[in-house]
């Protein structure tokens, strides 16, 4: 008789459930010779100040393994089917997952070998890249890669020309048009290398363009079709390089991937198959936890994360600062008074009692974030900023008393925050919180409630009122710092200046971290960058949740960086112990 297994894991909103027969240690079939990936130099180093920590209540109860082994079924619910199969159409999150495993990018965002809550930009389908002018880079594949053995592409070689062609189709891609409008031009210089010239001097192109969670995929053109009807079809376009072939989709219910037995990273992937389950409400995994069946989620508010942690017997958590849904980021009005005065924007920093927020809504599972979230590169924590600059992160509501004072308003002064009840129950609870601490150091602070329709027209579109506040979910920090560095930028923020800075002196620094393609160089803007923000305190970046992986006790290569929802890398190093 077969022994079966079920195991399941869940990070962020996702849940994954692997089963199957016994595992072994010999892999299925014989992989292709794998290449090397290296890491890009020192300046992408990633901080080191993240740690992953094991909810305490957990006890692994299997013995060590000798290995990874080979086996099993990986199931991964989803809330939808996607709007849309084509993969250079689509950027909903669940598809980000399958997309990424089965197409692979030319860059991933992991070190490697994988560290959890690290993110570095690692070459993995590009062997060697340089830049050969201010404005054009030049990168040569790895030898050798295949595409899956299936009908149109049948297996062929990875070549340049996929990679011209991937981009000719990403420039569609609505969400990421901004970024692939900085490619002037990709043009196959030989087989294996091509060239990008871009509109300007881009020295995160590697991380921006290519290792983004919605990142640029080689693509074969003979996929889609010769009239590209065939892009909407998954079973038939979905051919890439990736660990996982699609195998199959079931309307509304699931689509399945098969393990590639040519991927060319040697051995992996260990797990037989990934199966993506549509479940679009919480009731039906809570269901299927209580019946045994399930196991682990993560679509609930902290204290039911750690009260199914003390009641579910052999599960294992690792946290890592994640990105939030609640409020990420309080902004004000800087283009008028009273937030045009420093000594207004210091004392509103400094009014805020960010652990308080982390011991009362996050119950301490939360990292005070000073601009980029732990885990990204270039993060500074807390502590690595000097000590005139840190202070105002740090709670001094008679320092704010006294600059409101400086500034002209020893009586205080009102104001509102611009909120919405669309988010979750905390984004509320926080702004509430913010509101009284506020209200505290003589910041009379209502909160002024928008529908939703209206706050984004008016709050994300950064056209809210002088002499007002907002808040926002976590900036989106994706892995692309350029974001949470280039919003508070004059002319380049857009509607993501939220606080409508303007700047020449960090204009000027930014532009030059843009450029700069020495990375010692751009780290040590970045540095400068995260420094004035602070300093000037432009908007305040609030706590961040740690987001649980969670996942049987006995299972291994959970990998975990909960900064997006690039999950190519962790599956393909998925295995678990017998």
């Amino acid at each position: 008789m077969v022994r079966s297994k079920c195991l399941w894991l869940a990070a962020g909103a996702v849940l994954l459930l692997a089963c199957g027969p016994a595992a072994t240690a010999t892999p299925p079939a014989t992989a292709a010779p794998s290449a090397t990936a290296t890491p890009i130099p020192a300046g992408t180093a990633v901080s080191t100040k993240a740690t992953p920590t094991a909810a305490a209540a957990v006890t692994p109860t299997s013995a060590p393994s000798a290995g990874p082994l080979y086996g099993g079924l990986v199931r991964y619910p989803m809330r939808e089917d996607p709007p849309t199969w084509d993969p250079a159409l689509s950027h909903v999150d669940q598809l980000i997952t399958a997309k990424t495993s089965v197409f692979s990018k030319l860059f991933m965002l992991w070190t490697d070998p994988p560290q959890n809550c690290k993110e570095a930009t690692t070459p993995l389908l590009v062997k060697t890249w340089k830049w050969v002018d201010d404005t054009t880079v030049e990168m040569t594949l790895n030898q050798g890669i295949r595409f899956h053995n299936k009908a149109p592409v049948n297996g062929r070689e990875l070549v340049a020309d996929d990679v011209v062609f991937g981009m000719e189709r990403y420039r569609n891609l609505p969400f990421m048009a901004g970024v692939s409008a900085n490619v002037a031009s990709t043009k196959a210089v030989d087989k294996y290398t091509f060239r990008m010239t871009t509109a300007r001097p881009w020295g995160g192109l590697p991380l921006e363009l290519m290792a983004h969670d919605y990142g640029l995929f080689p693509l074969a053109k003979e996929s889609g079709g010769p009239n590209n009807e065939l892009w909407t079809n998954p079973e038939k376009s979905w051919v890439g390089v990736g660990p996982f072939m699609f195998e199959k989709w079931t309307p509304g219910a699931k689509w399945r991937l098969a393990r590639n037995p040519s991927y060319w990273r040697q051995g992996k992937p260990y797990v037989d198959a990934v199966e993506f389950l549509v479940m679009p409400d919480v009731s039906t995994e809570m269901a299927a936890i209580r019946s045994g069946v399930v196991t682990g989620t993560s679509r609930l508010a902290e204290p039911q994360m750690l009260d199914l942690l003390k009641q579910v017997p052999g599960l294992q958590a690792i946290y890592c600062p994640g990105s939030s849904a609640y409020p990420g980021v309080l902004y004000y009005n800087n283009s008028g008074p009273p937030f045009d005065n420093l000594k207004v924007r210091r004392a509103v920093a400094m009014a805020i009692d960010r652990q308080a927020i982390v011991n009362v809504i996050y119950l301490g599972r939360a990292a005070n974030v000073a601009v980029l979230r732990q885990g990204l590169v270039y993060a500074m924590s807390r502590d690595e900023f000097p000590a005139e600059v840190r202070q105002y992160m740090e709670y001094n509501p008679e320092k704010a008393k006294a600059l409101l004072a400086e500034a002209g308003y020893p009586n205080g002064l009102k104001t509102v925050i611009n909120v919405t009840p669309r988010y979750a129950a905390p984004y509320m609870q926080i702004n509430e919180m913010l509101a009284a601490m506020f209200t505290k150091v003589g910041i009379q602070t209502a909160l002024n409630t928008l529908e939703y329709g209206r706050y984004s027209s008016t709050v994300l579109q950064a056209k809210y009122p002088v002499g007002e506040m907002a808040t926002t979910p976590g900036l989106q920090q994706t892995p692309e710092d350029g974001h949470a560095l280039r919003s508070p930028h004059s002319k380049l923020g857009g509607s993501t200046n939220r606080s409508l800075v303007t700047d020449p002196e960090y204009d000027r620094l930014y532009d030059e971290f843009a450029a700069a393609r020495d990375e010692a160089r751009r780290a040590e803007l970045a540095r400068q960058l995260q420094n004035r923000q602070i300093d000037q305190a432009y908007r305040v970046v609030l706590p961040y949740p740690e987001d649980p992986l969670v996942g049987p006790a006995n299972l291994r290569g959970m990998n975990w960086r909960a900064s997006a929802r690039d999950w190519g890398f962790l599956l393909e190093n998925l295995w678990y112990a017998k």
